[in-house]
Parts: structure tokens; sequence; C-alpha cells
């Protein structure tokens, strides 16, 4: 059984779905048709395969609790059926959770990035998308980054990455000795050369154990106050990037200055808890 000091080992397992193997496009939540139907049920497994690697991996080198994010578009896209029984997973409607990383500040030591992409505009990337900007341009931020500075925040080290070799490499310029699992090399943003789904699987399996027999060796990735917050997007995800909010959102607490950031967003309802009149369609 693995320790940090007196304390059993509680890992976090944030996801995406653009990083994993065999994943080539973005998610059409709009088409409804049976092609498309079964497209995204495919990617659905894809990554709970890629998922479930890194719990069974957590769990066989001692971690005594694991929670899974859900945390691509719908918030619903891994199936439970075929996960280890002795994790969690956080999930629901996409936007509506209290907290992107919901549950991360309940006493957790170490995160696992599972099927990360890179940031908008970075070329030659598979799917690159969404590209946060701390302080004008001071540095620049993946999803993945994001996540680990989030965690970082709470002491939570970022210790394991999956994806493709730029989301890698970013993440493994920021946090040093940080594991990495390249399941696909990017070819272009719609275009990959992906190790089958048994073999990421493996790559990611191995990755997780070798990352918490070593997780000594990495520390927390911490950003320095203050803050000047936006995110960069742009038409079709390619440049030229604007700033999403008018006015960057300030402070000294990145978490606060996030989750003010994020709750900003038309698109998000971060917090929500009465029905909105959301329409169901089955």
């Amino acid at each position: 059984m693995i320790q940090i000091g007196s304390e059993l080992v509680k890992v976090y397992i944030q996801t995406d779905i653009e990083g994993v193997a065999g994943v080539t496009f973005f998610e059409n939540r709009d088409e409804d048709s049976i092609s498309n139907y079964f497209h995204r049920e495919r990617m659905r497994k894809l990554l709970t395969g890629e998922v479930n690697a890194a719990v069974k991996a957590a769990f066989d080198s001692g971690a005594t609790e694991v929670v899974i994010n859900d945390s691509h578009g719908s918030a619903y896209n891994i199936h439970f059926e075929d996960l280890d029984p002795r994790c969690e997973i956080l999930h629901g409607r996409g936007g509506s959770q209290p907290f992107w990383l919901q549950d991360i500040d309940q006493g957790f030591d170490l995160m696992l990035l599972v099927g990360m992409h890179a940031m908008g505009g970075t070329e030659g990337a598979n799917l690159p998308h969404s590209k946060w900007v701390l302080n004008d341009g001071e540095i620049y931020l993946s999803e993945a980054s994001m996540a680990a500075a989030l965690a970082g925040f709470y002491g939570v080290k970022t210790i394991f990455i999956s994806g493709d070799q730029y989301v890698t490499q970013e993440v493994g310029e920021k946090i040093p000795n940080i594991e990495m699992a390249i399941v696909k090399k990017a070819l272009g943003p719609y275009f990959a050369r992906s190790k089958m789904p048994k073999a990421a699987q493996e790559l990611i399996y191995h990755g997780v154990s070798r990352a918490i027999k070593n997780e000594a060796q990495i520390e927390p990735y911490l950003l320095k106050p203050p803050f000047a917050f936006n995110l960069l997007d742009s038409e079709g995800h390619i440049p030229p990037f604007k700033k999403i909010l008018t006015e960057d959102v300030q402070g000294d607490n990145i978490v606060e200055v996030f989750t003010r950031a994020v709750r900003s967003f038309p698109w998000n309802k971060f917090g929500l808890k009465s029905v909105d009149g959301f329409k169901y369609r089955g």
C-alpha cells in the first residue's frame, strides 16, 4: 500500500475526449443520425477504455480512493459498466456542476489527466481548442495545464497526462518529471496516427503505475498571483483569437478568479441548483 506521509493515497482523474487514441473529429452534438450515434458511442468506448486503464493502475498501485471527473461536453460520456466498481464518477449535465474540478479540494493527493488535447492555435495538434491567457500573455494554458494549476492550489500533484505529442510537451514543460503517455501522433487538426486501443491502454496503465511510484519527484503546479484571466476563442478553433470576456477577471486567488471567469461565459451555468427548462432529447 502506497502512502504519502501517514495518509493513504486518494487519486483524482480529470478526463476529456479529444486526446484519446482513435479520436480525430470533434463530437457532433447536433446531428440526429444513426452514423453519428455510433461514431459518438465509439468515441465514448475508446475514452472509457483509457480511463479504466488509469483507474486500474491507480488501485493496483495502492490507491484507496479514485474519483473520475467526466469533464467532456455532456459530462456523461464514460460507460460505468466497464469501470472498476471501486471508483466513483462525477457526471451530469456539463457546465452545471458547482466547480470545474468538483471535489478536488476533498483531500486528494494526486491527479491524472486522461484524453487531453492541445490549447487552441497549436499548429499540427489534433483537435486543439481552449486557450487560457494569464496576465495578458505572460503565460498560456490548455485545459490540461489549467486543471493542473487549480489542483496545485489545493496541494494536489498532477503526475500523469495522456494525449498527443503537443499537449504532453506543453504540460511536460510546465511540470517537470510528469509521466506522459503519447497515445497518438497528431498529423494535423483532423488527422493522426493512433495506437490501437489495447496498446494505448497499456501505455496509460504502465505510465500511471510509474507516476504513482515516482510521485515524490513531482511538485504541485503553482502559479503566482496576481492574476488577470481570460479565455481566447476563435471561429473554427483557428487564429485569430479574441478574448471571450470584454474585461479580464482579476484577483489573487486563482480558484476564485477562474470560477468568476467561467461563470461569466454565456454557455455555462455552474452551480445550477434548480430545473431551468432544459429539454430532454431521448
